[in-house]
């Protein structure tokens, strides 16, 4: 993977402490992202490739209005290169943790997995995560309005599928 290639010692050491929280948090926000897009091992693959991206090119990073908004789009050019049509599932969770979790509602994420991916996203980011409409729209390169169009239509199917239990 190539975030094991990358040494963060080997950053200049003006550039290491910012850089280094900016990475982490970025980071976490990202793995969010790309998992409740993609999945939950492609999610993190590409997580994984955008940081080693973001070590790799400190300097251009500092100087963009969204630098997250940049690497989420890194990542999202990383899974394309990699697409593979057997990867078409998206599993929000391991099989075998959804299986032994007596806590996680199986039905919650059969119905999240059944929404669009845009959907999805901004479902999870802004009622899971706490994101504003405007944080999540910068994140995926939208609009704010097609975050509330998406989070608005992700939680009616979601209410819809709950509901009536329809997730076969």
């Amino acid at each position: 993977m190539i975030a094991d290639r990358i040494d963060p010692a080997a950053v200049p050491p003006h550039h290491r402490s910012n850089a280094s929280v900016f990475i982490a948090d970025a980071a976490v926000t990202l793995r969010r992202a790309l998992v409740a897009r993609h999945g939950l091992e492609r999610g993190c693959e590409a997580a994984a490739e955008a940081v080693a991206w973001a070590w790799e090119h400190l300097d251009d990073l500092e100087t963009m209005a969204n630098p997250i908004g940049y690497l989420y789009r890194v990542a999202q050019s990383s899974l394309r290169r990699g697409y593979r049509i057997d990867r078409l599932r998206v599993d929000l969770l391991p099989d075998g943790v959804i299986h032994d979790a007596h806590h996680v509602d199986h039905d919650l994420f059969d119905a999240l997995r059944r929404l669009t991916p845009d959907q999805r996203v901004a479902v999870v980011m802004v009622h899971m995560y706490g994101f504003t409409y405007r944080d999540v729209a910068g994140l995926v390169g939208t609009s704010e309005a097609a975050v509330t169009n998406y989070v608005h239509r992700g939680m009616t199917r979601l209410r819809t599928l709950l509901d009536r239990k329809d997730l076969s």
